[in-house]
């Protein structure tokens, strides 16, 4: 068990701080019915449409879909959970820590969750909504698999917690990763290791040609949602948008200019967002060697814009409205920069076939998801290549 010296620096949120080996099996009708019931009461709560990816959750949580999920896992074969999960979730997106959660009794695992150590007003939401749902006599055998933790950053405490555990599912920066793989865990313990990734954004110009303006503005707004909801700090957000084939500069000024609208009606940003996207802004002329222009269209949306690719492209640190821009004559051109730190390719204009025969074409290890513009937070249990769900429970042989 856990050191008593450690634990005057934690916080028990909710639940009790145990390591349970008792495994359940995955897709138990009592959970998705529990999930089910947090989606609703999402819904019935009067501040939820403030927060897009509370929103975004509770449609994800719903029982259509979880069902929708489960039928990829329908077989004969008894399919169980490994025992006990340690969730750490990043610290810069809210509900990050809610779907993990959700993996995890979906599994068929108890789950210990560290809570995001910001206090954002959507997890608080969250919380209430959870909790009061547990005090459901329907639910209340779900109490003894969760149990919601917080505490500041210390080696001490997780690598205390990762000793008696059986799985870890690790939504960190690269330097958490590197930190939780040193530390102790049994023999048995399965890691899902979530580190830095870069996504992108390929526009097939020859299909906008034509564009009317409803397009082009369905296509910012879609852009919009994938970009600014989370300040592009979701690892699926685009950071770099590739013009490919021979349009005119016309268009992508189009499609700048209505997302530069969309941005002024709708993105609310503050002193400390400010400063942040100057940091980031600067950083990047004085630290890269990269040949661009640095275009703004309004504060909130600013573009870097080049003439050629770059290998080191992953390593720009983009955010708040910051894009990098470029053309290219055709997608076999990203073969030269695409790396297994490239997580995402949101397109538009393109077959998904054709994406797929791209990726096996150049044999790249890098492009875990091939999602349309405006789809860039649906999540699902397969995530960075990894499928979510298998590799948290184990299956019986016969």
């Amino acid at each position: 068990m856990i050191h008593t010296k450690y634990l005057n620096s934690l916080k028990v949120v909710y639940g009790k701080l145990e390591f349970r080996s008792d495994s359940h099996q995955i897709f138990d009708n009592n959970i998705i019915n529990f999930v089910n019931t947090i989606s609703k009461e999402i819904f019935k709560n009067k501040n939820f449409r403030k927060y897009s990816d509370l929103i975004f959750f509770a449609f994800w949580c719903r029982k259509s879909n979880l069902i929708k999920i489960s039928k990829k896992y329908k077989s004969e074969e008894l399919i169980l959970g490994r025992g006990t999960v340690f969730h750490v979730p990043p610290s810069n997106v809210p509900i990050n820590f809610a779907y993990s959660l959700i993996f995890g009794l979906l599994s068929g695992n108890n789950n210990i969750i560290r809570l995001p150590s910001k206090n954002f007003d959507q997890v608080n939401i969250l919380l209430k909504i959870i909790f009061k749902i547990l005090r459901n006599k329907r639910f209340s055998n779900l109490k003894k698999r969760l149990c919601f933790i917080k505490y500041d950053r210390s080696k001490e405490i997780s690598s205390q917690i990762s000793k008696f555990v059986n799985a870890r599912l690790i939504w960190g920066g690269d330097e958490t990763i590197k930190e939780f793989k040193n530390y102790e865990t049994t023999t048995r313990c399965v890691d899902l290791l979530f580190p830095n990734r870069y996504s992108i954004a390929v526009i097939n110009g020859d299909k906008i040609k034509n564009f009317n303006h409803s397009k082009i503005d369905q296509l910012a707004n879609n852009f919009f949602s994938d970009s600014y909801i989370m300040d592009q700090q979701g690892c699926s957000s685009p950071h770099a948008v590739f013009w490919v084939g021979k349009q005119k500069s016309k268009l992508r000024n189009i499609f700048w200019k209505k997302l530069s609208i969309l941005t002024n009606k709708k993105y609310e940003d503050d002193i400390s967002v400010a400063n942040k996207k100057l940091s980031l802004i600067m950083n990047n002329i004085l630290k890269s060697k990269f040949d661009y222009k640095l275009k703004y269209k309004e504060f909130n949306l600013t573009i870097l814009k080049s003439k050629r690719l770059n290998k080191d492209l992953e390593k720009i640190q983009l955010g708040y409205g910051n894009f990098f821009e470029t053309n290219i004559q055709s997608l076999n051109k990203l073969k030269s920069i695409i790396t297994n730190k490239y997580q995402t390719m949101l397109f538009y204009g393109y077959d998904k076939d054709e994406l797929k025969k791209f990726l096996i074409k150049n044999k790249l290890n890098g492009i875990d998801r091939i999602v349309p513009i405006g789809r860039a937070f649906d999540m699902g249990p397969t995530w960075d290549g990894y499928d979510i769900i298998r590799t948290l429970s184990r299956t019986i042989a016969e």
